[in-house]
């Protein structure tokens, strides 16, 4: 009889081992406790259960809202259910302004209770059980951010009716009552000048002095701006800085009002009506459209940035296939140059004008887009792998295409050479918009936040800048005489131009290896030998007594089976290792915005390089400056944190922050001193610039 006891006992001990296993229903963390509690003992059949997610914070420290601010991350739940069971929304209660340096966090302090309404399905079966699993994550700072998470597992039964459950009935009450009243009276958000403004009815016992509004959504208001309060006849107005979102076009904007002090605080909850949408206006140290004495000198910037791209690296090549079609042509016809000079212009006019306003277009539209937008596509980079490599195998001889040396561009001319020279200025500006060369970057970027029309002329202007050269030597007969007398040495010329317009080739492919998968990179190699078949066998049709409409056949099959996949091109996943980014000794990391402002307040300086596997001139940067190994000691012994924002493939936030500093291109550079505040390196970048940057934060003398 003892021995059946004691088995008896020993094993309800172990079912309810196993019961206390499988249930989880607090998780200690290094700065928190965490605990799940239901409000009744359990589920009734079409009825909300509600449950209390508590957090006990270590002193000084807190988790976030969910608008946390300028930077965290609020309490995340991944509900595991049985079929028909809902979860809703996380209920928050009234947060807490934080400031942290020169930004600001919306927090919970102390103990706050979360609330989660869960709906069982009118066809819950009475005394089954409902098995629950809860994936937690949630951020808790103090000077620093820790990650922290949880996995909460237990089971609730199904009754046939609710049961409160008594114990638990004091935690809801005092949840419930640190949650925001609900503002019922109308209210509307507006855009009135450089502020967002709300409009309401002004609620009782208002007092301006000690309020503050906590917007919703993240990233429309500035959470750590003053905002300035009025009420006149019992309207009250709110003015609010704009956030970093440069257009909010949702209908209604909800948000939290917290007023007074003491047991006399009140927080409500309203949702604002917006009639129209909430555009963020040009900050005043940007250009504007009425700084009419900066666009001349803007234009001038374009002017001679687009002279200087002709020496870029990018542009060399189709600047050496027309100098070989200008040398051939200078003497013989004179009055065919000047043509060829002005079709050659109106290419690349032509060119920069259709880019420009393509994407002005798809800025006015809200799409975050910036200069060489097209090369973030693979299928983009690979066509001009494909067009340069054409180009190159006409000149190296293996086939021609009409009478010119400008190559695919002359085939195109219904007169000799006309459409050659327009075709090749387009080609000028399809690869040089991977640079943004000297005196660039301010141009290019006000042409995205002036009206369209003086977009336009700063994207006219750099054509003519870029088109200036050869325009020039077009229409001055005296440098014309001072080039080398055609011979032939031309035939030799043009052969050797075939490489640097391989090489081009060869830096396209490389940028398409950065941007798309292993297999992608095999289609298009494939794609390229089956061109370079389709451009022999072109060039074979058109010998004497060959069969020449067979090899065309074949030669078109060709061109076809190498273009068909390009669209279909998948993006590969951004790098991530400092090592694979190639920076030597210094040590990187990918930019974040969220990481920058915890670096920023916790007084780290940091230098960001603003990049793309596209860009010529950061590749160069990246050989040259940044590849020095005393210049990584530097930023190891002043803790200073290097950031690579790689704009290779598009990246909204990327391209935010670019247009932050009224850039729409890479490279940029930008550093932050210990103070937090931040300035643009001037290129060309020097090594003398990034350490004199660097040696203001040791000083302490800053920028």
């Amino acid at each position: 009889m003892k021995f059946r006891l004691a088995f008896l006992f020993m094993l309800i001990a172990l079912v309810a081992s196993a019961a206390g296993a499988r249930a989880q229903t607090a998780i200690e963390n290094e700065y928190t406790r965490t605990e799940v509690t239901p409000e009744a003992m359990g589920f009734a059949p079409g009825e909300t259960l509600w449950f209390a997610i508590r957090q006990e914070i270590q002193p000084g420290w807190h988790v976030f809202w969910t608008n946390p601010g300028d930077a965290g991350l609020p309490l995340r739940l991944d509900w595991t259910l049985p079929e028909g069971f809902a979860a809703g929304e996380i209920v928050h209660p009234v947060p807490q302004f934080i400031p942290v340096g020169p930004l600001a966090s919306y927090a919970h302090e102390g103990a706050p209770v979360f609330l989660v309404p869960v709906t069982a399905p009118a066809d819950a079966a009475p005394g089954s059980n409902v098995d629950i699993v809860i994936d937690a994550s949630w951020q808790t700072c103090e000077e620093i951010c820790v990650p922290e998470e949880g996995r909460f597992s237990f089971s609730l039964p199904v009754l046939a009716t609710s049961s409160p459950a008594p114990s638990h009935r004091v935690v809801f009450s005092l949840a419930r009552a640190k949650l925001p009243e609900a503002f019922e009276a109308d209210a509307t958000m507006t855009a009135e000048g450089a502020d967002y403004v709300l409009t309401l009815d002004a609620p009782e016992n208002f007092d301006a002095k000690n309020a503050f509004f906590f917007a919703g959504p993240e990233g429309v208001v500035s959470p750590p701006a003053p905002q300035e309060m009025e009420v006149s006849d019992g309207v009250l107005r709110i003015a609010m800085q704009p956030g970093w979102i440069e257009r909010y076009e949702e209908k209604t904007f909800p948000g939290l009002l917290k007023f007074g002090e003491g047991a006399g605080s009140r927080a409500l909850a309203l949702t604002a009506d917006v009639p129209a949408p909430l555009v963020k206006p040009v900050p005043a140290s940007k250009v504007t459209p009425g700084d009419a004495p900066g666009l001349p000198l803007l234009l001038l910037f374009a002017f001679l940035g687009g002279a200087l791209l002709n020496v870029m690296p990018c542009v060399f090549p189709v600047v050496f296939i027309k100098a070989a079609s200008f040398m051939q042509s200078a003497r013989e016809h004179p009055q065919r140059v000047r043509i060829h000079g002005l079709l050659y212009m109106a290419g690349v006019l032509a060119t920069f004008l259709l880019m420009g306003g393509v994407l002005l277009a798809l800025r006015a539209g809200g799409a975050q887009f910036g200069w060489g937008f097209h090369l973030q596509s693979p299928w983009v980079v690979a066509l001009s792998a494909y067009v340069l490599l054409l180009v190159g195998l006409n000149l190296a001889g293996l086939f021609s295409a009409g009478e010119g040396l400008a190559g695919a561009g002359e085939g195109l001319a219904s007169k000799k050479g006309g459409a050659g020279a327009f075709f090749t200025g387009a080609l000028a500006v399809v690869v040089a918009a991977p640079c943004i060369g000297p005196l660039l970057s301010a141009p290019m970027g006000a042409a995205l936040l002036l009206p369209p029309l003086a977009g336009l002329a700063i994207f006219a202007t750099l054509g003519l800048g870029l088109a200036a050269p050869y325009l020039l030597l077009s229409f001055v007969p005296g440098l014309a005489r001072r080039l080398p007398k055609p011979g032939p040495w031309m035939a030799v010329f043009k052969q050797a131009l075939s490489f640097p317009v391989f090489a081009a080739a060869a830096y396209f492919l490389w940028v398409l290896a950065q941007q798309t998968t292993g297999a992608g990179l095999g289609v298009v190699l494939t794609g390229a030998v089956l061109l370079a078949f389709a451009a022999w066998a072109y060039e074979k049709s058109k010998a004497d007594g060959g069969p020449a409409f067979i090899l065309r056949i074949v030669s078109a099959a060709a061109a076809v089976i190498a273009l068909a996949p390009l669209m279909r091109l998948e993006a590969a996943a951004p790098v991530s290792s400092a090592s694979e980014r190639g920076y030597g000794a210094i040590i990187a990391e990918p930019y974040s915005a969220a990481a920058l402002d915890a670096y920023r307040a916790e007084g780290r300086p940091v230098f960001i390089d603003f990049t793309a596997a596209w860009c010529v001139t950061c590749q160069f940067n990246k050989m040259t400056v940044f590849s020095d190994a005393a210049l990584g000691r530097t930023f190891s012994e002043t803790k200073t944190v290097f950031m690579v924002a790689d704009w290779t493939v598009r990246d909204p936030e990327i391209t935010e922050a670019l247009a932050g500093f009224g850039a729409s291109g890479v490279p940029l550079y930008v550093y932050y001193d210990a103070s937090g505040e931040g300035a643009v390196l001037p290129l060309p970048l020097t090594k003398r610039a990034v350490m004199a940057a660097i040696s203001g934060t040791i000083s302490g003398t800053g920028l």
